[in-house]
Order: structure tokens, then C-alpha cells, then sequence
């Protein structure tokens, strides 16, 4: 037996992409549907994400600095993942119960950010409570959370059963 992935038996690290890229999407989503309803294109949400490389600058860079943001955005849902992976792997209730786990994972996802990720980035903006936005905000996150502990769930399970028929 080969510790190679193969179709039917998903490497970690495919894994931890995928969910990655199902919380980033999630994401994704609702930042843009944000942006636009408080008057922001979708490009100046994703030109905002690049700032944090290119501070101003990126409002000029058109879609290069756009398509940095967008890679930003789902480099960091990746790292996400593979957090939640790692610490997966020894606390296997997260792998067993995704559903309360990723709401878990969301609500520390949500923490994270709004009170040392923002707050170190925009100080004098954050930390702050914004009503609706707030709660909107948490629940993005708990999406966010639920895409990564699903996919990785299900394909540690996937993994697993794969496993059993070799």
C-alpha cells in the first residue's frame, strides 16, 4: 500500500484546497453582494484586498490589482482550511460533526478577524458592531466555516472508505 493519492482516495492536501476554495467561495459571494449594496463595484471589493499589499495603489491597478485581491482572498480561505485540517487530525469530533463544528470554526474565523486581523489593519475602524451588517458579517463566517468542515469531512470519509477497499 502507497501513501499516493489516487482518484478514488483524495490527498490531504487536495482536500484542504478544495474546502478552501468552498469557504473562499462562500466568502467571496457575500463580500461582493456587500460591496454592491453599499455602492462599491466588484472590482473596488477586490481592489480593497489588495491594498493590504499595495496600499492605495491598488485602486489604479484595474483587474491585475482586482485579480491579486481575488488571489489573496482565496490564498488565505486555503490557510484557513489547512488550519482547520491540522487540528482535524487530532480532534477527530471536527472530521465526525462537521455541521456544530464548522458553525464553531465560523464564530472563531469571525473573532479572528474583527478583533485582531482588522483592528491590527484599520485601527481606528475596528474593533465596532454594526447591527445587521454585524450579524451578517457572523454569519458569512459560519458559512465560511461550514464549507470548510463539510468538504473536509466528507472527504476524510470519502478517504477512509477508500482506504478500507484496498
Amino acid at each position: 500500500m502507497t501513501a499516493h493519492a489516487s482518484p478514488s482516495r483524495p490527498s490531504a492536501a487536495s482536500a484542504v484546497v478544495l474546502a478552501g476554495l468552498g469557504g473562499g467561495a462562500v466568502d467571496f459571494v457575500y463580500a461582493c453582494v456587500v460591496g454592491l449594496v453599499h455602492g462599491r463595484t466588484v472590482m473596488r471589493v477586490w481592489q480593497g484586498v489588495a491594498s493590504g499589499w499595495l496600499g492605495k495603489a491598488a485602486g489604479d491597478g484595474g483587474l491585475a490589482t482586482m485579480a491579486l485581491g481575488i488571489a489573496t482572498h482565496f490564498g488565505i480561505a486555503i490557510c484557513m482550511a489547512a488550519a482547520y485540517a491540522l487540528v482535524a487530525a487530532r480532534v477527530a469530533v471536527l472530521l465526525r460533526r462537521p455541521v456544530p463544528s464548522g458553525v464553531a470554526y465560523g464564530l472563531v474565523l469571525y473573532a479572528a478577524m474583527y478583533r485582531i486581523v482588522l483592528p491590527l489593519r484599520f485601527p481606528s475602524a475596528f474593533p465596532r458592531w454594526d447591527g445587521v451588517q454585524s450579524v451578517t458579517d457572523i454569519a458569512s463566517h459560519v458559512g465560511v466555516g461550514l464549507a470548510i468542515a463539510v468538504v473536509l469531512s466528507r472527504r476524510a470519509a470519502r478517504g477512509t472508505r477508500a482506504h478500507r477497499g484496498s
